[in-house]
């Protein structure tokens, strides 16, 4: 049975110095088995429930948004069981759609697990072939070489735009951002220094200046988002995640407001710009003595 078991998650991988044969590994195969039934059970027809018996791909974004948020809130709170429950969540979201898939007879659950598989010992040679130690460097420029030829293999004919357009097309805008920026950089197509970043960034605060003072709503958010581009190539470029700078940001902001909230009492509501702005200076040097 345990051998069983064990070959049922291992077979694809050639490296035999990684059998799984402890009891936790075992426990954890028993453990996916039971929640493959718990998710059949809550996507039967008949007995299901019945708001997940409706739920689609497209239906489901928001909550894998949410998910996956939540999971980045507690690795930033550094909160183990936070940490854990969220993974869990996610780990629900990838189950339900995989299911979906499943119904409307797209893919299976073991078609995921097998093209992760494939990828994992096919991105990896070294691990699992040719079985050699290698460097940092060497490992990323590896990965890197394998999955562009991947790529060259599937989108041989298309055109660098016209796969990114497609990559991004539902993406998040930030990430998809960054995914420009990290391909063009590939072909040639990147900043030198931060100067150039910079002053880049200047020319589009001026633009949007002249739009703001042209009073066309278009003409602002189109200068408004090549500010945001700009913002998110000088993030790239200095190797910075932004999601966490902003993170940090949000909650430099709400200390600070925390002490003007303390030093305004039920006042609050009647605080002139003047009196919030002297507030203000109050919490971020009450803050820096704090930090020193």
């Amino acid at each position: 049975m345990r051998q069983n078991l064990i070959n049922e998650i291992y077979p694809m991988s050639s490296n035999n110095r990684y059998k799984l044969e402890n009891n936790s590994d075992l426990e954890t195969i028993n453990s996916f088995k039971i929640l493959i039934s718990n998710i059949k059970a809550l996507k039967d027809k008949t007995w299901g429930c019945p708001w997940q018996k409706i739920q689609s791909h497209i239906s489901l974004i928001p909550f894998l948004h949410e998910e996956s948020s939540e999971f980045t809130d507690a690795i930033y709170e550094k909160n183990a069981n936070n940490i854990c429950e969220e993974l869990g969540d996610l780990l629900l979201q990838i189950m339900l759609h995989a299911e979906i898939g499943y119904e409307e007879k797209e893919f299976e659950l073991n078609d995921v697990i097998k093209n992760l598989n494939k990828k994992i010992i096919n991105r990896h040679p070294y691990i699992f072939n040719k079985k050699e130690k290698v460097s940092l460097e060497k490992s990323q420029q590896i990965w890197k070489n394998i999955k562009n030829s991947e790529k060259k293999a599937f989108n041989n004919n298309s055109s660098i735009s016209r796969n990114l357009n497609l990559k991004i097309k539902n993406l998040p805008p930030l990430v998809g951002t960054e995914k420009i920026t990290n391909v063009v950089k590939e072909y040639g197509f990147k900043w030198e220094n931060t100067n150039q970043i910079i002053e880049k960034l200047e020319e589009e605060i001026n633009e949007l200046k002249e739009a703001i003072k042209s009073k066309k709503k278009s003409d602002i958010k189109d200068e408004f988002g090549d500010i945001y581009f700009t913002l998110i190539s000088l993030s790239n470029f200095l190797k910075i995640n932004p999601e966490s700078a902003l993170q940090k940001t949000n909650k430099k902001f709400l200390n600070r407001f925390s002490i003007i909230e303390h030093h305004a009492g039920d006042n609050i509501k009647k605080q002139t710009p003047k009196d919030f702005q002297r507030l203000w200076q109050i919490a971020k040097k009450t803050l820096m003595k704090k930090n020193s």
